[in-house]
C-alpha cells in the first residue's frame, strides 16, 4: 500500500518534466519496497543496503535539480554592437549575475560601467565615447563562466561650423553676420547638442570676452537651454582675426572650428565715405559687440550747407565718471586707430584754437567747443572736443580734409 503514497508525493513536488527521472526512481523504490515486504523473511542485510543506496541517489538527484533551478538564467545581451557619438553615451540592457566584469580592449576609445539590477533584465552597461574609433567590450559573468562581446564604434558628432553671410572681408564698423551650419543633412538642434556637449562659445583670438551660443543648465529639477544660430559683430580696428567656435564638455574642449576674417580701413573716416553723407541723421548708431571687447562707441552724421561731417561719442552714460571716461576712451581709441594726435592742447596750447579754425570749415557744428587733440589723416580731419553747450561731454568731430 506504499505505492500510491509515493506517487502522490512525486506529483505534488515534481510536476516539471525536467524531474521525471526522479519520479521513475521513486516508483522503482516503491516497487522494490513492496516486493521486499512480501519476501520479508528472505530479505536480509544485503537487500536493505541496496534500498538505502537507491534512496540516497534519489535525494542527490533532487538536490542537483534544485541547483539548476536557482541558476536558471544565463548571460544575455539585448544588442551586441552600438554606435556612439563622441562625448555621448548609450546603455545596453542585459541579463547577468552580480559578479560580472567588463574588459575594454581600447580604453582610449570608450569607457563602460556595469550596473547590476538584481535577478531581472534591469542590469545595464553604460558606454561613453571618449575618442573616435572602434573597440570591443568583453562581458564576463563569473557566476556561469559565460562571456559575450559588444562591438563599439565611436564617431565624431555632427558639430556645427562657423559661416559668414556676404564674405569674410569687411570695413571697420561694418556689421559681420555669422551663423552656424553643418556638413550633413542633420539639423542643428538643442536635443542633438545636449547629447554631446555642455556649452558652445564664440571668441575672437586676441580679444577679451566670449559669446555663449549654446548653454545647458540644470537646477531644481529643471533643465534650461538656449541656442543662437545667427549673430552679428562689428570690428572697430583693422586687421586679420581668427574667430573660434569651441564646444565644451565637463570643462574640457570637445571641438573647435576656426573662421578667419579680414577687417580693412578703406573708407574716408571709420565706416563712412564722404560722398555717401548727403543728409543729416536724426539718430545715433551703436555697433554690436557680442563679446564685449570694444568700447561702446556710437556715431551720427550731418550734411550742413554742403559740408558732410561725422561725430563719434562714448555711449556708457551710466557711469558716475562719464566725463573723464569718455575723454580716455575716445582719446585712446583714435590714438590706437591712427596714431598720436597731430596737434594736442598739451603741446600746442597757444595755437590749438587757430588750428581748429583753419582745419575745419565755417560750417562746423561746434564752433565754440574746446579742441583737445587733432588728427590729420589722408581723407579726414578729426578733433576731440570738450563741448559744454548743454552739458559737459567729450565728442570727436570729423570733416573731409581741406
Amino acid at each position: 500500500m506504499r505505492i500510491p503514497y509515493f506517487r502522490i508525493i512525486c506529483r505534488k513536488t515534481y510536476k516539471n518534466a525536467v524531474h521525471s527521472r526522479v519520479y521513475c526512481i521513486f516508483l522503482i523504490f516503491a516497487s522494490t519496497f513492496m516486493k521486499g515486504k512480501k519476501d520479508h523473511k528472505k530479505m536480509k542485510t544485503k537487500k536493505l543496503s541496496k534500498l538505502l543506496l537507491l534512496f540516497l541517489c534519489t535525494i542527490n538527484l533532487i538536490g542537483c535539480n534544485n541547483e539548476e533551478t536557482e541558476s536558471a538564467y544565463h548571460l544575455e545581451l539585448t544588442v551586441n554592437s552600438c554606435k556612439i557619438i563622441l562625448g555621448g553615451s548609450e546603455s545596453v540592457k542585459l541579463t547577468a549575475h552580480e559578479n560580472t566584469t567588463l574588459d575594454i580592449t581600447d580604453g582610449e576609445v570608450a569607457d563602460a560601467v556595469y550596473t547590476w539590477g538584481g535577478n531581472t533584465e534591469a542590469s545595464d552597461i553604460k558606454i561613453t565615447g571618449k575618442r573616435d574609433g572602434e573597440t570591443d567590450i568583453i562581458v564576463t559573468d563569473h557566476e556561469t563562466g559565460e562571456t559575450a562581446t559588444i562591438k563599439v564604434e565611436v564617431t565624431k558628432a555632427p558639430m556645427p561650423h562657423l559661416a559668414l553671410k556676404k564674405g569674410n572681408r569687411k570695413n571697420v564698423f561694418d556689421r559681420m553676420d555669422f551663423y552656424l551650419t553643418n556638413d550633413g543633412s542633420q539639423s542643428i538642434t538643442m536635443g542633438l547638442l545636449s547629447e554631446v556637449c555642455d556649452s558652445i562659445v564664440w571668441t575672437v583670438n586676441g580679444q577679451k570676452g566670449s559669446y555663449r551660443l549654446y548653454e545647458r543648465e540644470s537646477g531644481e529639477g529643471v533643465v534650461k537651454s538656449h541656442l543662437v544660430m545667427e549673430w552679428g559683430h562689428c570690428f572697430i580696428f583693422p586687421g586679420d582675426y581668427e574667430t573660434c567656435l569651441t564646444a565644451w564638455k565637463d570643462n574640457k574642449v570637445l571641438y573647435q572650428d576656426i573662421l578667419s576674417v579680414t577687417i580693412i580701413n578703406d573708407k574716408d573716416f571709420l565706416g563712412f565715405n564722404w560722398k555717401d553723407v548727403t543728409n543729416t541723421s536724426q539718430a545715433w548708431t551703436s555697433y554690436v559687440d557680442v563679446i564685449g571687447s570694444n568700447p561702446d562707441l556710437m556715431t551720427t552724421y550731418r550734411f550742413n550747407v554742403g559740408v558732410p561731417s561725422v561725430e563719434v561719442a562714448y555711449f556708457n552714460v551710466t557711469s558716475d565718471k562719464y566725463l573723464s571716461q569718455s575723454y580716455d576712451v575716445l582719446y585712446n581709441y583714435f590714438c590706437s586707430f591712427y596714431s598720436q594726435p597731430t596737434y594736442e592742447d598739451k603741446k600746442d596750447k597757444q595755437k590749438i584754437f587757430r588750428l581748429y579754425k583753419e582745419l575745419f570749415s565755417e560750417q562746423k557744428i561746434y564752433p565754440n567747443a574746446y579742441p583737445c587733440a587733432i588728427w590729420v589723416t589722408d581723407n579726414a580731419n578729426a578733433v576731440l572736443l570738450l563741448d559744454e553747450d548743454d552739458s559737459a561731454r567729450y565728442i570727436v568731430y570729423a570733416e573731409p580734409r581741406r
